[in-house]
């Protein structure tokens, strides 16, 4: 009997002989450090989020859901929520519809492509703390918008673009989008070049004009792109932070609070590492369901629905 299970067992298994295990060896050391770097935190982080740490020495005693019911229950954690969502459309709408307008006059034209991608780009290679302290400086009362605004009669004092929760968050967002188009251009520009003319020639032999050449020709042929772009917007939106942190700090009044804020309040000033991890994997699991849905949404089984 047991020789039977064996062998039922050992015909599921690949076979192993004559395989080369040469390359394996040169792929260890990575997988030891992404494993000894990425893994253990990772693992210890779940496992410290069913924890509530009394001291920042380490003891602590399990507590199970509780860090996570602590979270869920919080208001200050649904209006981070909310907040990020709208924080969003900086990340994948607006700089998704810009990326795509720059895109396509450059791909239609050679005059002057080198200069305007490289000015288009520049803000994605500034850091990211130089840029929001920029900003800052641009939207301070006394900056160059305000000055431009009173100079021609709009305002007549300078608004707090920052410090008001009318203006922080379209202030923040403003921001992200001048960053982050540049980036989004150049996916969906290889994109676009990626698209043989023979496509665009069989649209003018049928007639079509370019609005239905780019809606029903480039449109679905750019479908790969977009949805890259649309899913790294996803993704850096629920793991942001710097910006609202140096341009607003999450006020005023909570107004800009995003979960990344959220986050690092909840360790690095409230000290709740239990709950901190908690946030984290909520993070992690929004950011799987939203990057998961996309792709379904994008896929034959969205389009049959």
């Amino acid at each position: 009997m047991a020789t039977g299970s064996r062998t039922r067992l050992a015909g599921l298994l690949p076979d192993l002989e004559g395989v080369d295990a040469r390359p394996y060896y040169y792929v260890l050391p990575g997988v030891a450090v992404y494993a000894a770097f990425m893994l253990y935190p990772l693992v210890q982080a779940f496992l410290m989020s069913f924890k509530e740490f009394t001291s920042i020495t380490g003891a602590n005693e399990w507590v199970g859901f509780a860090n996570y019911q602590q979270v869920l229950t919080d208001p200050l954690f649904w209006r981070s929520f909310a907040n990020t969502f709208l924080y969003s459309i900086g990340l994948v709408i607006l700089p998704i519809v810009l990326g795509l307008g720059l895109a396509v006059i450059i791909d239609s034209t050679d005059r002057g492509s080198v200069l305007v991608r490289t000015l288009v780009f520049s803000p994605v290679v500034t850091p990211i703390v130089v840029a929001s302290l920029l900003f800052v400086w641009i939207l301070n009362t006394e900056g160059i918008v305000n000055s431009v605004l009173v100079a021609t009669g709009l305002v007549d004092q300078g608004v707090s673009f920052l410090g008001t929760t009318t203006w922080a968050m379209p202030s923040v967002i403003a921001m992200t989008t001048w960053q982050r188009t540049g980036y989004f251009m150049v996916i969906l520009l290889a994109g676009l070049q990626g698209i043989p003319d023979s496509v665009y020639e069989a649209a003018r032999i049928q007639g079509k004009s370019r609005w239905k050449t780019f809606r029903y020709v480039t449109l679905p042929l750019l479908k790969p792109a977009i949805l890259i772009t649309v899913i790294i917007g996803i993704i850096d939106s629920f793991k942001a932070f710097a910006v609202v942190f140096i341009m607003t700090g999450g006020g005023p009044a909570n107004s800009t609070e995003i979960l990344g804020t959220y986050f690092y309040e909840v360790i690095f000033t409230n000290f709740e590492f239990g709950k901190g991890s908690a946030i984290g994997f909520i993070l992690f699991v929004f950011s799987l369901i939203l990057s998961t849905l996309v792709l379904y949404l994008q896929s034959d089984g969205g389009e049959a629905t």
